[in-house]
């Protein structure tokens, strides 16, 4: 084997550190970014924060009212006089030793009074409760079982693998038979005997027939009902049930009344899922001319500017020296970041009056006047990457006349029209949703006289896709809707 040296000559994009912070700025949303702008003011001694400022919590981004203060404007505002005047207190303490008041007998005698007083008394007030969650409460039921040790050993197995609805989704070869001697099926009817009734079931079918057989119920009817006619329990088929059954039509109504009772998520009061908090990033507005308007929100998050005294050091500072060196690493670092911040907000800012110009029906008539569009669309528009628009839109909020909307929720694919052109998805399930809500309880519409009326409005759409739809809207099936459907009534399980 011969080795040789080759030259060659190659293209490849190089993330600096800068670009790496500015791409990442530009991904988190409001709450994460003012937590990054609090962590950049402790790493950096350079920046600040402006205090007692709170003006211009929404600047336009309209033509005419000129740019908003931008993160460079602050940090030029101080002048040479207020620089000078901002220098007499910080450097005249500046030889200070923060260690000698670490000497000081009364601040140790403070803090040793703190951590006694702290050591000897405990309050449960200062505890934060945990509410218990499913896994917990079924762990600890366990216990009071006389299952063997592999068998507890399966149990635990198996309860961590239930989800928050109560329902053991393992798949049927990722539970065994048998394991190291133990009956499985075992293991898992004594899951189905704990609180609360229906857990551990693999299906919708088993979760109801199990809280069935626990209320004593599962010879009677309702038992029947979910063992025998079970299809047609989904339809509400009453006659088709009271074939199979041979029961009298007012004892199913009474049966499947019954059943509407019960618990078809048995996890769910374990199940909190934690309140998010959405600010929104931009706000759409009628002036008073009736015009939409953009602004961009400066609510929540701190004002930062570079310390003047900083600033008069640097310039002080002789060169070649250990001090300057550290000075100008840190103004680099903080004039970056402060570039950064204002990137990502000039950047939002364009975006949404771009988005104001594309989606200017659904500023007026709402979800409904949602058009196709796509990222490739805005990012040739701005001069952007399709990857940049699709950080900007990700986790970002507008408020708008209709509600607080997710930027990505205005990019949506088309839907073929008869005249040419497309309609949005989005805008095709708002059509769909108004149907269902207008139709007539007597006769609720099929998912085919849906096609058909779309049909008509020029909206050309087969039947299989109004069906994914319709269940992303949560509509259920015709059978269900229709009103004798209503009053015997099946529960949702949404």
């Amino acid at each position: 084997m011969k080795q040789q040296l080759d030259l060659r000559l190659t293209q490849k994009m190089v993330m600096t550190p800068q670009l790496q912070q500015a791409i990442n700025l530009l991904m988190l949303n409001r709450l994460d970014l003012a937590q990054e702008m609090q962590e950049a003011v402790l790493e950096n001694p350079l920046l600040e924060i402006l205090e007692g400022d709170d003006e211009g919590d929404w600047s336009p981004g309209e033509e005419g009212e000129g740019p908003a203060p931008t993160m460079d404007d602050r940090m030029e505002v101080q002048g040479p006089a207020a620089e000078e005047e901002s220098l007499v207190d910080p450097l005249a303490n500046w030889d200070y030793s923060v260690d000698e008041s670490l000497d000081n007998e009364s601040y140790q005698r403070e803090e040793r009074t703190l951590r006694e007083s702290d050591a000897g008394e405990f309050s449960y007030e200062k505890v934060l409760s945990q509410p218990t969650s499913l896994s917990d409460h079924l762990e600890w039921q366990l216990s009071f079982t006389d299952l063997s040790p592999p068998e507890r050993e399966a149990a635990s197995y198996l309860v961590g693998n239930i989800d928050e609805d109560g329902y053991l989704r393992l798949e049927g070869r990722e539970i065994p038979k048998t394991s190291e001697g133990c009956d499985i099926e075992r293991v898992i009817r004594t899951i189905q005997e704990l609180d609360p009734p229906g857990v551990g079931a693999r299906s919708l079918q088993e979760c109801l027939e199990i809280q069935t057989r626990l209320l004593g119920q599962g010879e009677a009817l309702p038992g029947r009902i979910l063992a025998l006619a079970f299809p047609e329990f989904l339809e509400m088929d009453a006659r088709a049930i009271a074939r199979k059954t041979k029961a009298r039509p007012e004892d199913v109504a009474e049966a499947l009344l019954f059943i509407r009772q019960l618990e078809p998520k048995p996890g769910r009061p374990y199940y909190r899922e934690s309140p998010s908090i959405v600010v929104p990033d931009l706000r759409f507005y009628e002036d008073d001319d009736g015009e939409m308007r953009v602004a961009i929100s400066d609510q929540g998050l701190p004002r930062l500017r570079i310390q003047p005294s900083y600033r008069a050091m640097l310039r002080g500072a002789p060169k070649k020296d250990e001090l300057r060196d550290y000075l100008e690493e840190k103004m680099r670092a903080a004039q970056w970041f402060l570039k950064s911040i204002d990137q990502r907000r000039r950047t939002i800012l364009r975006v949404g009056e771009s988005l104001l110009v594309h989606q200017a029906d659904f500023f007026r008539e709402g979800p409904r006047g949602l058009k196709p569009l796509v990222l490739r669309t805005i990012a040739q528009e701005l001069g952007l990457h399709e990857s940049t628009i699709s950080r900007v839109t990700n986790q970002k909020y507008a408020e708008t006349p209709f509600g607080l909307v997710e930027l990505k929720s205005f990019f949506s694919g088309g839907v073929p029209s008869v005249g040419g052109g497309s309609h949005s998805a989005t805008s095709v399930r708002e059509r769909i949703r108004q149907m269902v809500r207008s139709e007539s309880p007597e006769a609720p519409l099929a998912d085919q006289e849906i096609m058909k009326k779309l049909a008509e409005a020029g909206i050309v759409i087969a039947r299989r896709t109004i069906a994914k739809y319709r269940a992303e809207l949560d509509i259920p099936p015709v059978s269900q809707r229709r009103k004798g459907a209503r009053e015997t009534g099946v529960f949702s399980t949404s």
